[in-house]
């Protein structure tokens, strides 16, 4: 067998190697790409090497193998992988046991919406807020918000507490504008003439 029908044949077996990893490794097509180039390689390999030459039955039947083995290669991939232990676990929902303390907590930080707290480090925007005296982990919606700044919850993100700064008038500033006596204004002979007519 010359070099080409090497490459040819090399080539052939990386293809369906790639073609195996793509059923088992989500790669979005990139896997299926090199498998596909693979694969071109390969009968250019074997053009090269029998197509050429007067050896053109060779060429047909590495055409036909290629053929025939590409879909029983995929097919017996796509069989075996729900029977593997990652197939397993990549294509069967997980159990209500499973599910359970996720399930418990959502809930738990769910009836948590409403209540207020203080941020206890800085929230770049995510961090850690204390309500209640239980830290939690926290997001803002977007505002870097400093330590110790008073939050309320608005809803939950996941698995994050989404809050907001709260924004309390400070008592000293309503008690200086409520007690600030009303300005009289100084009256012009121009009042008077109005005040007349």
């Amino acid at each position: 067998m010359d070099s080409y029908g090497l490459l040819a044949v090399l080539a052939l077996a990386l293809g369906l190697a790639l073609l195996v990893a793509e059923v088992f490794i989500p790669s979005g097509g990139v896997i299926a790409a090199a498998a596909a180039l693979a694969f071109v390689i390969s009968i250019w390999g074997a053009w090269q090497a029998w197509f050429k030459t007067d050896q053109m039955e060779l060429f047909i039947g590495f055409c036909v193998a290629l053929l025939l083995m590409l879909p029983s290669v995929l097919g017996g991939s796509i069989y075996a992988l729900p029977r593997t232990e990652y197939g397993k676990r990549l294509m069967n929902p997980p159990s209500r046991e499973e599910l359970e303390p996720f399930v418990a907590e959502t809930e738990r930080l769910s009836r948590l919406v409403g209540a207020s707290g203080t941020a206890i480090t800085k929230m770049v925007p995510g961090g850690i807020v204390q309500i209640d005296g239980e830290r939690l982990h926290a997001e803002t919606e977007g505002m870097l918000l400093g330590v110790g700044t008073p939050v309320k919850v608005l809803a939950l993100k996941g698995n994050r507490l989404l809050v907001r700064e709260v924004c309390e008038p400070t008592r000293s500033i309503i008690e200086a504008t409520s007690n600030e006596p009303e300005l009289e204004l100084e009256r012009t002979p121009l009042d008077d003439e109005f005040a007349q007519s």
